[in-house]
């Protein structure tokens, strides 16, 4: 815990020496008659004595059995932290002008502590294991450090006894080793934390290097972003040799959304207005992405020269092809019922934007009509993996769970929670984002195929991305909050791995060929373009790492 507790050796030592305790008699690292050689806690005993975190309660005493309070916990805590002042406390149990007052005042604000139930606190109360595990786990989250490890309480035979509440909390102290099993069997959750138990809790605590989650990606997005910037630098140039190419395609359009959670708003101007200028901005199927770059553009400027070609986006929307569903088409040139996921993907953002800005409800039910199509007609009620593709209002098509198909499918999803959710949406995301998380593989990255078999499923840097960044922008409004920040935190870990030198992101597949097809060298081999950059990867990364970015600081 070195760089962000360190002034525990200082704090703790007035919090155990002046607040909780009876007149102190003993000094750092003096031996206590009630500590025996070979006692478990001896060793631990004397590191907290000798760095001032806690003393003796007289006597030549260290009482190393005896209890410490929830309040006592809390106040070492808001010590820690610089006594920040924080008003008063809601808690029915504690008033105003006690000694431990403000810090569960402050403990409260900061989500340190939620109480013990019917709006009290329990001042008084011996603090449990769990309990204190769950202190330090908040308080560690607060801090916005890493504390996404978790360990193995399978082999405890009180692991029942475990709250649900508690259970993450426990298993990360178990994992970082923070917190030991009392025996080799039991890990006493509900037992009183005695003061050699605590002793031995803050020695360990102060030894963790624990990783600062702000630290450590803040210059991971910067890097990310500044090569984004480059490749959308490229397209322009290429753009400039051959007109003919396409620059609002489903590429630039990722990396449009990645600079737009990242900030950099000088960089999505320049190329939006690049786009505008080439006057061809209606010649693609895939202009869903880039024109929710540009809403988003139009309200961080407010610049009106924007808004007619907004809404002469919003008309082709209404122009387009669609299913006998009404489901967008991916292609306004076939004639046949043929519905892509990336067509979804690419669509519902746009119009799920635009509907929020506007307070649009016809646009907001267009939006969630093509969610709810797809979850009728192309997702496995069973398996929760996303089909390619349907025909004919359900005929399935393409891969069971190809990864950036499903990452498509939650750019649509994702931003429909976001900007216009219903109840129906809502409720039917519930079993396919938890069911979705489940495929991950063990580091917490999205694997090519969901289908294939775990050990032999490569990951892949465009799904990770993609489907987390729809969890992002579900759980940024609230209506997703089943997925936690620490599993979060693995999949962002997880595309640590495919980030090199100057923020080039790799490690994602190559365009798929259509149905079936998914960048295959003939022998059934999928991935083998895993060592090459493009878009999907570099955006749908920056998509999701400067949205996980922004939550830690903002919440």
């Amino acid at each position: 815990m070195k760089k962000s507790v360190k002034t525990l050796s200082v704090l703790l030592a007035a919090v155990f020496l002046f607040s909780f305790a009876a007149p102190l008699t003993v000094g750092a690292g003096d031996l206590y008659v009630d500590v025996e050689a070979g006692r478990w806690s001896e060793g631990s005993i004397e590191y907290a004595s000798e760095n001032g975190y806690m003393q003796g309660v007289g006597g030549w005493r260290f009482d190393p059995e005896g209890s410490m309070t929830r309040a006592m916990v809390v106040t070492v805590l808001w010590r820690i932290d610089g006594r920040p002042a924080a008003g008063k406390s809601t808690f029915s149990d504690v008033p105003g002008g006690e000694w431990y007052s403000e810090p569960v005042a402050w403990a409260e604000s900061t989500g340190v502590v939620t109480g013990v139930g019917g709006g009290q606190f329990d001042p008084d109360g011996v603090i449990t294991r769990e309990q204190l595990a769950t202190i330090l786990y908040r308080y560690c989250g607060f801090k916005k450090l890493d504390v996404s490890e978790k360990g193995d309480v399978s082999a405890f035979t009180d692991k029942d006894k475990i709250d649900a509440w508690a259970a993450d909390a426990v298993r990360w102290a178990v994992g970082i080793g923070l917190i030991r099993g009392v025996t080799a069997k039991t890990v006493d959750p509900l037992g009183s934390a005695t003061r050699e138990q605590v002793a031995a809790i803050l020695e360990r605590f102060d030894k963790t290097e624990f990783v600062n989650l702000v630290d450590l990606f803040e210059p991971v997005v910067e890097a990310i972003a500044d090569y984004a910037e480059k490749m959308l630098d490229d397209c322009i140039a290429e753009y400039e040799e051959n007109p003919s190419v396409d620059i609002s395609g489903s590429m630039p359009g990722t990396l449009l959304i990645g600079l737009i959670e990242a900030g950099r708003w000088d960089a999505v101007k320049n190329y939006i207005d690049f786009w505008i200028g080439t006057g061809r901005v209606d010649i693609t199927n895939e202009f869903g992405l880039t024109g929710y770059a540009l809403i988003c553009l139009y309200e961080k400027t407010g610049d009106e020269s924007y808004l007619p070609l907004i809404e002469s986006l919003r008309k082709q929307t209404d122009e387009w092809p669609t299913d006998v569903l009404g489901e967008l088409k991916y292609d306004n040139s076939w004639e046949h019922q043929d519905i892509y996921v990336d067509g979804t993907g690419m669509f519902t953002p746009f119009l799920a934007k635009y509907a929020e800005l506007f307070g649009d409800e016809e646009t907001a039910d267009l939006a969630r009509l093509q969610v709810s199509n797809y979850f009728k007609c192309g997702v496995n009620r069973i398996t929760e993996r996303v089909y390619h593709g349907y025909q004919n209002g359900g005929l399935y098509q393409g891969e069971d769970g190809w990864g950036r198909g499903t990452g498509w499918f939650m750019f649509a999803l994702g931003t429909v929670l976001k900007y216009c959710p219903d109840d129906a949406t809502a409720e039917r995301s519930v079993k396919f984002i938890d069911k979705t998380m489940k495929y991950r593989l063990d580091d917490g990255s999205f694997p090519w195929s969901f289908s294939e078999p775990r050990e032999s499923a490569p990951s892949d840097s465009s799904a990770t991305g993609m489907i987390m960044w729809g969890v992002m922008k579900a759980k940024e409004n609230g209506h997703f909050g089943n997925v936690s920040l620490d599993e979060i935190t693995r999949s962002a870990k997880a595309l640590l791995a495919d980030i090199h030198e100057g923020g080039v992101v790799r490690g994602t597949s190559g365009p798929s060929g259509g149905w079936g097809a998914y960048n295959s060298d003939g022998h059934g081999n999928y991935n083998t373009t895993y060592d090459e950059n493009n878009g999907w990867g570099q955006g749908g990364t920056l998509c999701f790492l400067a949205a996980y970015l922004n939550y830690l600081k903002n919440n």
